[in-house]
């Protein structure tokens, strides 16, 4: 029998960038996250820097999905 890292899984992996994807969409948002982090004066938005990265990360476990097939 073949052992397989748990991380590695594709049930896992699609858990994984599910959650990235909505996590990543609720920080682009600022009324929904209150802008609790960072006040609304600055230029720079960390907060959404956060949301953008989750989505990057979730399509590159996307993508990883798709060419493991």
């Amino acid at each position: 029998m073949k052992k397989q890292n748990f991380l590695k899984k594709t049930p896992t992996l699609i858990v994984f960038a599910s959650l990235a994807l909505v996590s990543g969409f609720f920080f682009l948002d600022k009324k929904i996250t209150g802008n609790a982090i960072i006040d609304a004066d600055s230029n720079f938005n960390f907060v959404s820097l956060i949301g953008l990265l989750l989505i990057l990360c979730s399509a590159i476990i996307v993508g990883y999905l798709t060419k493991k097939r």
